[in-house]
């Protein structure tokens, strides 16, 4: 039996490495002005993506819901490609869930793009897409929805639009991969997560082969009991369950506990131009994918 000091210890680390846990930390804010600017036009957006594939019948476009701020209504769309001849694997691809952090949306835009015009690309997979998460803050450029809630912090409580719409879907599917695109305000360089996976052997090799490129690789991001080693961020199973418990848990953790065995998030600072970040994105994405589609 373990003596009450001991016991006081574990519990102390368990609680210090559950806050660590919450990916691009923040809190929440005081709901947003509704007559706030619009940075991006979503309709644009969309039609950008729906008239690339609307030539394609082997790529389906969704509203998975409709998220609604007085006047503003946007809806978030999945795009998918599926039922390929020979199709093995399954993979799930998202971004936007901070609005305030375009290069994945916009790495999704263009990899949906791809697919459009190669729909032998990557053969043996399908694909799932969902390029924003969460169309107000992306329309006005901030992180938080316009209820100033993050997104990324409530797949336990499931009380924002935005959660629910996503969750909702994925509850239904499970997948082979899960890549999420996020970016990092206050990092000096590009960084991964990985969940609950025994292998660190490809993020590894993508972070060597980004550093070959010249980015560098962030040594500096610190949550209590986590911290990048050399641009990686490797959390524990046993972690995310116990924030899973504790009311408070992003997107990525959500789906490895109930969605994928290998989920990754994709990190990029901000202070980087625009196309060196989705250069980042792009890459560390299509060595996941190539991995997957040569097994």
């Amino acid at each position: 039996m373990l003596n009450l000091k001991v016991k006081a210890g574990l519990a102390l680390a368990v609680l210090l490495l559950a806050a660590s846990l919450l990916s691009c930390a923040s809190g929440g804010t005081k709901p947003l002005p509704l007559n706030m600017p619009v940075v991006r036009d979503i309709s644009a957006f969309y039609n950008r993506l729906d008239n690339a594939v609307a030539p394609q019948s082997f790529i389906q476009v969704k509203t998975l819901g409709e998220v609604v701020y007085g006047e503003y209504k946007a809806p978030v769309k999945l795009y998918s490609m599926f039922n390929r001849s020979g199709s093995k694997y399954k993979v799930f691809l998202s971004g936007g869930i901070h609005g305030n952090e375009p290069a994945g949306a916009e790495t999704l835009a263009e990899f949906i793009e791809l697919l459009a015009r190669d729909p032998s690309k990557y053969g043996n997979i399908s694909f799932e897409m969902v390029p924003i998460i969460n169309p107000w803050a992306w329309s006005h450029d901030v992180r938080f929805n316009r209820d100033g809630r993050d997104v990324n912090r409530d797949f336990a409580a499931l009380t924002t639009q935005e959660a629910k719409i996503l969750a909702g879907y994925l509850q239904q599917n499970r997948y082979d991969i899960m890549i999420d695109h996020h970016e990092d305000p206050d990092a000096k360089g590009f960084y991964l997560y990985q969940y609950g996976m025994p292998d660190q052997s490809l993020s590894r090799k993508i972070i060597q082969a980004l550093k070959g490129d010249g980015y560098p690789a962030e040594q500096d991001i610190k949550m209590v009991t986590l911290k990048t080693d050399d641009g990686l961020i490797d959390a524990p199973m046993w972690g995310l369950w116990y924030m899973r418990a504790s009311g408070q848990i992003g997107s990525a953790n959500y789906s490895r506990l109930y969605n994928s065995d290998t989920v990754h998030t994709i990190e990029t600072p901000t202070r980087l131009e625009l196309k060196d970040r989705l250069t980042i994105h792009r890459k560390a994405q299509e060595m996941m994918l190539e991995d997957l589609h040569t097994k």
